[in-house]
């Protein structure tokens, strides 16, 4: 479970996914660091493609997963 960099994104610093567990943390430029729950791994690989990140995340997993905050 490495992370992924993602610079070239304007809200989310980095992001890595627990396959064993299904969970999805993201950490955010401004400091946050959120775990999303039951996140299926085809999820996870279509953000890792997805060309704006912070646009994924938006219509596909906020409101779709349970999160907490770390």
């Amino acid at each position: 479970m490495s992370w992924i960099n993602t610079p070239e994104s304007s809200n989310i610093a980095r992001f890595k996914y627990d396959n064993e567990n299904m969970v999805l943390t993201v950490e955010f430029n401004k400091g946050g660091q959120y775990n999303y729950f039951d996140v299926p791994e085809s999820t996870f690989a279509s953000m890792r493609i997805a060309s704006s990140k912070g646009q994924y995340l938006a219509r596909n997993i906020k409101g779709r997963y349970r999160y907490a905050r770390v």
